[in-house]
């Protein structure tokens, strides 16, 4: 079996963190081939030498499906052979054990293209915002998908067609439930690895201590320990979490997010603040005062949209 792989990197300052080097090894353990595509100028890839078969380094701007859509279409340039292709990014630390029980496991179900978990929610542009609602789709840090799928026209027609979008909304919109919409549409039958919280809106945030401690779960997202309060679960003690069921190197983690995580934390620190003030602010407000004010903020909001999902993007 020829399994490639393009992973997708991005880094604040430009670096391949050791934890990203322990996923690739694990990666080069199932798969015969490593495209590693990061969307920076100036990184050095030297570390990855026997891991990554492939490094493209280069600023592109349009968050893992560019990274995704520049390795695949090199395999293809160059006539790479595979058998099935994996995407996978750098979202994720881990994994706890071995890729291969579940790429066994995965190998038994009919499907054309699978993916770890499913998020049953998407999200929806309005004009006062994004909204949730109702759309169950492959979550897209970790996809896998037979020849069937890759060669077809339709998902080649879909890889090239991908371009930078405003925010990180929009790709999950026009490019993640984009791409579960149109391999669905078009017959192509696709499954996941967890199915016990396939009714809950993105269960690696708000399921991951349970998914990790009952149901295998490979991963812990790279935003639980930097985000810490605002997640559910037991954050605090996520590494006692972790190595209560595997036996990973967990300082990986602790590195990683002690780089990392200052920022984001004030960030959103920042934000609930906010959210506070504000509902203080409305709730004293008449009907009409508060519609005039609502009005200004939304317009304010669509002004500063790209610069605030530009600094979310690289936390």
């Amino acid at each position: 079996m020829k399994r490639l792989c393009v992973f997708a990197h991005w880094d604040r300052d430009n670096i391949v963190d050791e934890y990203v080097i322990y996923y690739l090894k694990a990666l080069k353990e199932v798969c015969s081939t490593i495209i590693f595509v990061s969307d920076t100028d100036s990184t050095d890839t030297a570390c990855l030498n026997g891991i990554a078969d492939y490094c493209i380094v280069k600023k592109h701007g349009e968050y893992d499906f560019g990274s995704y859509k520049r390795g695949f279409l090199y395999a293809l340039e160059n006539n790479l052979e595979f058998d099935e292709l994996l995407f996978a990014n750098d979202s994720c630390y881990g994994p706890f054990y071995s890729l291969s029980y579940i790429f066994n496991k995965m190998a038994k179900k009919k499907c054309d293209w699978w993916g770890l978990t499913k998020n049953s929610y998407g999200l929806e542009e309005r004009e006062n915002g994004y909204f949730s609602y109702w759309f169950p789709h492959i979550q897209s840090y970790f996809l896998l998908f037979k020849p069937q799928v890759f060669n077809s026209e339709i998902f080649i027609d879909f890889m090239k067609n991908i371009k930078s979008q405003d925010d990180k909304n929009k790709v999950i919109i026009e490019y993640e439930m984009g791409l579960s919409n149109i391999l669905d549409n078009n017959g192509f039958k696709h499954a996941s690895y967890i199915n016990k919280y396939s009714h809950t809106q993105n269960s690696t945030i708000l399921k991951w201590d349970r998914m990790i401690k009952k149901y295998k779960f490979p991963f812990l997202k790279t935003e639980i320990p930097k985000r810490g309060m605002f997640i559910e679960g037991e954050v605090k003690n996520w590494g006692k979490v972790i190595s209560s069921v595997y036996d990973y190197p967990t300082e990986l983690i602790s590195k990683n997010a002690n780089r990392l995580s200052n920022f984001q934390q004030n960030l959103y620190k920042d934000m609930n603040l906010y959210r506070k003030l504000r509902y203080r602010i409305l709730k004293n407000l008449p009907f009409e005062c508060r519609e005039g004010l609502i009005f200004i903020e939304k317009n304010i909001f669509k002004l500063c949209n790209a610069i605030c999902f530009n600094k979310l993007k690289k936390f």
